[in-house]
């Protein structure tokens, strides 16, 4: 039987899993766009499918029945050869009875008339005589019956074997019809799934398109939002940005190391595989490679080179990003590990994991970011 196709959903949200930004644990902001066209083309995708599917369930039909028309005729052949052998014997049968019937009949007409005297002389009474003619008279008619039957017989088998051969011929012929059929389906199938392919083609297509418009705006709000947060920030009395030109190289070593503990669950104060808070995933893992950090995000905070909240672009997978109640960067209360593309990985809050979530999504939504360290 054909292989089901897989389904095409997942296709696509492969794809768009392949698109820069997204990780497994992202946040609601990096799920699959969609908009009307986006639906409508899916909905017209679903529809090629689903008739795919009846195409293929169809094909199964008719090679189901290509091979029930296959079997029967296999056992028609099979029933031609038991019949061509019993031919054989019916055919080695009448030719031993007529052998042995003329063989008799070329013994009475050799010695005839001596045969008949020898039967009269040799008998002692009349009724001897009668009993002995009526004997020759049986054996004779019971070779000829003996031959009869066996003409019989092997009419039969050869009638037999006549009905079998016209079984055999409407049997080829249905094969062949079948198998017909079949190709035809299976070329049907092949457009189908090709028009399948294509159309699956457009819909990611289309995601693609929409998620790089949503990106692009995005990451303009979160320029905004970071600038606006900038603003604050030196307003308020926040760290002093370093040099770009004086910025380390950083440490994205460690970013392989807090991705192993995705899915570890948060728990209020801490700092071990068992459990981080947000502080906690970040003290550890940099530990992992010896940099010690202080304990909260507030510290943490004023560890290491500070890169300023409007400038995203200088961000480096390894660099602490923070945030603060409002954007104040007095009110640092959240701290997370960039990954790169946008995004990083934290401990948000009691009830959820460690994952990855999008860093300009919420500095687009939430407005908090304060900006970020690299570690010497």
């Amino acid at each position: 039987m054909r292989t089901k196709r897989a389904g095409h959903i997942i296709a696509w949200l492969l794809a768009i899993s392949l698109m820069p930004g997204a990780f497994l644990h992202a946040s609601p902001a990096l799920a699959t766009p969609t908009t009307p066209a986006i639906q409508a083309k899916q909905a017209e995708a679903a529809a090629a499918e689903a008739k795919l599917e009846e195409m293929n369930a169809d094909l199964e039909e008719r090679i189901e029945e290509y091979n029930a028309i296959t079997e029967e005729l296999e056992q028609t052949r099979a029933e031609i050869d038991c019949a061509e052998a019993d031919l054989e014997v019916a055919a080695a049968d009448l030719e031993a009875a007529q052998t042995q019937l003329g063989e008799r009949m070329a013994s009475i007409y050799r010695n005839g008339g001596v045969g008949v005297l020898d039967v009269i002389l040799s008998a002692d009474t009349f009724e001897d005589l009668i009993v002995r003619v009526e004997l020759a008279i049986r054996v004779n008619q019971a070779d000829a019956q003996v031959v009869e039957s066996v003409k019989s017989a092997k009419a039969r088998v050869e009638a037999t074997k006549s009905a079998l051969q016209q079984r055999e011929t409407e049997q080829v012929a249905l094969q062949a019809e079948a198998e017909a059929r079949a190709g035809e389906i299976e070329a049907e199938i092949a457009k189908q799934e090709a028009y399948v392919n294509a159309l699956d083609g457009e819909v990611r297509e289309l995601i693609a398109q929409e998620a790089e418009r949503q990106r692009i705006l995005a990451a303009e709000r979160a320029r905004q939002a970071a600038a606006a947060a900038a603003a604050r920030a030196s307003s308020s009395g926040g760290r002093a940005a370093t040099d770009p030109g004086a910025l380390g190289a950083g440490h994205p070593e460690v970013v392989a190391i807090a991705l192993k503990y995705l899915g570890v669950p948060y728990r209020y104060g801490g700092a071990s595989p068992s459990g981080f808070d947000c502080s906690g995933l970040c003290m550890y893992v940099y530990r992992q490679i010896g940099i010690s950090l202080p304990r909260t995000s507030r510290s943490q905070y004023g560890v290491g080179q500070h890169i300023s909240p409007a400038r995203l672009d200088l961000l480096k997978p390894g660099d602490l990003v923070f945030f603060g109640r409002n954007g104040d960067p007095s009110r640092v209360h959240h701290v997370g590990m960039y990954v790169g593309d946008g995004n990083y990985v934290h401990a948000p809050q009691t009830g959820d994991v460690v994952k990855v979530s999008s860093l300009t999504a919420r500095i687009s939504s939430r407005g908090d970011y304060v900006g970020a360290s690299r570690l010497p």
